[in-house]
């Protein structure tokens, strides 16, 4: 993929006169791998550990995932 391509499929957001680049495709990849993890250690904690969920696991899990995975896009760049 050349330069120019790539440069013209990032995207960005700004929050707070931040601004957020990003490749939406790569970005959503990331978050689906990152939603699954966070998936198995949810059954592994239950399964293993006991754990019972809390009224925040639900709503605040995908929300946490898309931070990480666009954590762990900034530390791939």
């Amino acid at each position: 993929m050349s330069d120019k391509k790539k440069k013209e499929e990032i995207t960005s957001f700004q929050i707070l006169g931040l601004n957020f680049p990003f490749d939406k495709t790569e970005l959503i990849n990331l978050t689906l791998k990152v939603w699954l993890a966070m998936a198995i250690l949810l059954i592994v904690g239950i399964v293993f550990f006991g754990y019972e969920m809390t009224n925040a696991d639900l709503p605040m899990g995908p929300f946490a995932g898309i931070l990480i995975a666009y954590l762990i896009y900034i530390l791939k760049e």
